[in-house]
């Protein structure tokens, strides 16, 4: 396994190209492809942060290290605003799109509010080793760049984050298709990693981060035949 600043800029660029290919399905309203436009488009930022973070990885602190921690720091805050919405337009329950767009922002606003508040301020006096106390920082991890996410409530922001990644897709009706793919790579990209190759729960985030790009292509058009329930996909075009 060997990630690199290129493979990061390489994943965005395709990022970026599959959020417009995604964007310009016509057979889908506004407000979906948006949706999943936006989720692709996220992710894709995120790949670009870390190819300028390799050159001035472990510079702790200061500089463009810093500049590009605290980018990262409201990158995941807004992930579930992302990714919630994106989520939820393959249900077949009509509202579920807006529903999952409240709570995906209702969500990131309280991220954001954690983020804005002394990040000594941690639940039941919890250390969390990747969201918490700790110096906003890039650093090179056993095999990828990792992350430390200054923020208050780290622990309510690490677990609240990966419902939305991970879970937040099984609320709504007839959606188990998406939800279970997105629900397995979470765990195979942000379990596995720590389980087997031993790295910080830090550097696990960002290696999902880098994946996510492959897994958010589960939202372009060419796949969604293959997550959408049968009702709904009697009613797209052939």
């Amino acid at each position: 396994m060997c990630f690199s600043a290129n493979m990061s800029l390489g994943l965005g660029l395709i990022g970026f190209a599959a959020s417009g290919i995604t964007f310009m399905d016509k057979q889908e309203t506004f407000w979906v492809r948006t949706a999943r436009a936006y989720a692709l488009f996220h992710f894709a930022m995120m790949e670009l942060i870390q190819y300028f973070a390799y050159p001035v990885a472990d510079q702790c602190g200061y500089g463009l290290n810093l500049f590009l921690s605290q980018l990262s720091t409201y990158h995941i805050a807004l992930q579930a605003f992302a990714i919630m919405p994106a989520l939820a337009t393959y249900s077949s329950d009509p509202t579920a799109l807006k529903k999952a767009t409240i709570g995906g922002a209702t969500l990131s606003t309280l991220f954001l509010i954690c983020i804005a508040l002394p990040r000594q301020w941690q639940l039941f006096g919890l250390q969390p080793n990747f969201i918490g106390d700790m110096v906003a920082c890039l650093y090179m991890g056993i095999y990828h760049i990792g992350y430390q996410i200054p923020a208050a409530f780290g622990s309510f922001v690490t677990h609240g984050s990966f419902f939305a990644l991970a879970f937040s897709g099984f609320v709504w009706k007839d959606n188990w298709r998406i939800a279970s793919y997105h629900c397995f790579m979470a765990l195979m990209t942000l379990m596995m990693p720590q389980w087997l190759l031993g790295v910080s729960t830090g550097e696990a985030a960002a290696i999902y981060c880098f994946y996510s790009i492959p897994i958010t292509a589960s939202f372009m058009p060419y796949f969604k035949h293959w997550f959408l329930p049968p009702q709904r996909r009697r009613l797209q075009p052939a």
